[in-house]
């Protein structure tokens, strides 16, 4: 099989962010969609691995910021290649917080969830969220994809994503 095939797929980029006992945390990830319209429903896919991944279990909600094509590709690296374990990924980046959640100012959107599902796989945990809020910022914005990010910002993906691919 030819796994550069899901390098075809449509991806964006995201940071999933949520609370760590009252402090905000969070991860880059690609793996995000909505499932239904009414009830507005969203799911995502987070490493087992991932300190956020426990986060969102303990807290029970989650935030998909939607990072736009203009976003300061600074914020990709920061929640994609540190742990939220020993490393205060909101320092020094700009973020309010909204129904509880971290929310990135430099984003085109996000999008707030209730954890209401979840399904296990060998390697993530795919969390399905019922939408409680969400807002989109600076209308004229253009959501970053996955293939924008890898052939324009030439970035790579960490090791823990669910489309790493070793080079």
């Amino acid at each position: 099989m030819n796994i550069d095939v899901f390098r075809n797929l449509s991806y964006g980029v995201y940071v999933v962010s949520t609370m760590d006992e009252g402090r905000a945390t969070g991860c880059t990830a690609n793996s995000a969609m909505q499932i239904t319209a009414s009830p507005a429903t969203v799911a995502i896919s987070i490493n087992h691995d991932n300190y956020t991944n426990k986060c969102i279990r303990e807290c029970g909600k989650f935030a998909v910021n939607i990072i736009a094509e203009d976003s300061e590709s600074m914020l990709i690296g920061k929640f994609g290649f540190f742990s939220g374990k020993d490393t205060n990924k909101f320092q020094d980046v700009d973020f309010k917080i909204v129904e509880e959640m971290p929310i990135l100012d430099d984003t085109c959107g996000y999008i707030i969830c209730n954890v209401i599902d979840t399904m296990e796989t060998v390697t993530h945990t795919v969390f399905l969220g019922e939408v409680v809020e969400g807002d989109v910022q600076g209308n004229d914005r253009v959501p970053m994809t996955y293939a924008y990010y890898h052939n324009v910002i030439k970035g790579r993906s960490p090791k823990n994503a669910p489309t790493y691919i070793e080079e």
